[in-house]
């Protein structure tokens, strides 16, 4: 159900708009988003959300427990399993012997349908973006925000994140520019191929600027 929504939510990922704003030539050369942390963390933050998802999931996490051990106890039936503790054990699925009432345990997984496409199609449209000449950063669904840092301004990229997010795969990207600037990138999932790459091909556009540079003065 979840990668339901996950497929749906990926329909407002921006792909067309990114496409959109490549100039003739220009492809993209790698693409991550923000970090699934983000979107728990945004669930998280609304309370309505968070209630509507929160509880169902809990509910359906029960009652797919119970059918697990269920299943685990019938499975011991058959084999034949004759100990005191599983007697015990299984007294409560003998009083259940059908599932059926169980399975409504699912129902209210229905309610937070909306709730959790509205969240995950949120978080699908953070992309970040690399192409040969520059990072474009796009949010937003209907209303959406989309720019782009040139990579022949980045001097390098520093990457920030504690041990946990090391072990989650997501950090934040710190862009320094020759302007003396710098722009961050938050909960990138993948940080350090992102900023590898990026960092490559700020250098090979500095190294074709140098080239061209010699080939003026040398008329």
């Amino acid at each position: 159900m979840f990668l339901v929504f996950v497929r749906l939510a990926n329909l407002f990922r921006g792909g067309a708009r990114i496409r959109g704003i490549l100039e003739d030539g220009e492809t993209k050369v790698h693409e991550t988003c923000v970090h699934w942390v983000r979107l728990l963390g945004n669930i998280r933050k609304d309370r309505t959300a968070y209630r509507w998802i929160g509880m169902p999931v809990l509910i359906g996490l029960f009652a797919t427990l119970y059918l697990a051990l269920w299943g685990g106890w019938l499975i011991g039936v058959k084999l034949g399993f004759d100990a005191a503790w599983f007697h015990a054990f299984g007294s409560v699925f003998r009083l259940a012997r059908h599932n059926g009432a169980v399975l409504g345990f699912y129902i209210p997984l229905i309610f937070a349908i909306p709730f959790a496409i509205a969240h995950v199609a949120e978080w699908s449209t953070h992309r970040y973006v690399i192409t040969p000449l520059r990072i474009i950063i796009h949010s937003g669904i209907f209303d959406y925000h989309m720019h782009g840092i040139l990579l022949s301004r980045v001097v390098d990229a520093q990457q920030d994140y504690t041990f946990v997010q090391q072990i989650l795969g997501y950090g934040d990207v710190v862009f320094r520019e020759t302007s003396g600037e710098a722009e961050t990138l938050e909960c990138v999932w993948g940080p350090k191929k992102f900023a590898k790459l990026a960092v490559r091909y700020s250098h090979a556009l500095e190294g074709v600027g140098e080239r061209a540079k010699e080939d003026i003065e040398a008329g």
